[in-house]
């Protein structure tokens, strides 16, 4: 069951074609996820985080390193962003930790994956609520909470939240993996 937070409003949204672009993108991409995913918790091998588009940022760390997760906080409260303080998200449509977000919607909203060890820190984080779930690609995707986890190629800077509410299934995730749903204006 997913937890939710209240937030008051901020900003007054993506402009209307942007959402229109995201809803087709987004409506393809249960399809592709029939082969659905396992859980399983802290992979061993070499980390990668895929990088969101238009991000200045590297997505890869280097060979033998660990993902690490860490905490922002802002006018939205405190949620989840990599260790380049990019914001990470969740789909409401996901089934448990499988992904239902593949083709279209993975590029709107890149999947955060890895090949090695994950670790989380901020206020309020719970190490043991990380894990990784298979795709269909065989991929490993990084879970909190349960809730795969993704990026927004909207967001092209450390800190930016413009993929909060999109669609009404897009939601920032926070430190005790609750969908942060409070609408953006």
């Amino acid at each position: 069951m997913l937890r939710r937070t209240s937030l008051r409003t901020f900003g007054f949204g993506l402009p209307l074609a942007a959402m229109a672009t995201l809803a087709t993108a987004c409506s393809s991409a249960s399809s592709a996820s029939a082969a659905g995913g396992t859980t399983t918790t802290a992979p061993t091998t070499t980390t990668t985080a895929s990088a969101a588009p238009g991000s200045t940022a590297s997505g890869s760390t280097a060979s033998g390193s660990t993902l690490v997760l860490k905490t922002a906080k802002g006018s939205a409260g405190i949620w989840l962003t990599d260790s380049a303080g990019r914001t990470l998200y969740l789909y409401t449509h996901d089934k448990g930790t499988t992904s239902e977000c593949y083709g279209a919607c993975a590029k709107a909203w890149p999947p955060l994956t890895t090949t090695g060890p994950v670790t989380i820190s901020g206020k309020y984080t719970v190490q043991r609520d990380l894990g990784v779930t298979t795709r269909t690609d065989g991929t490993k995707q990084v879970t909190y909470g349960g809730h795969p986890l993704y990026y927004y190629k909207g967001d092209t800077a450390p800190g930016q939240t413009n993929g909060q509410g999109v669609g009404g299934v897009w939601f920032l995730i926070g430190p005790i993996a609750n969908v942060m749903n409070g609408t953006k204006p």
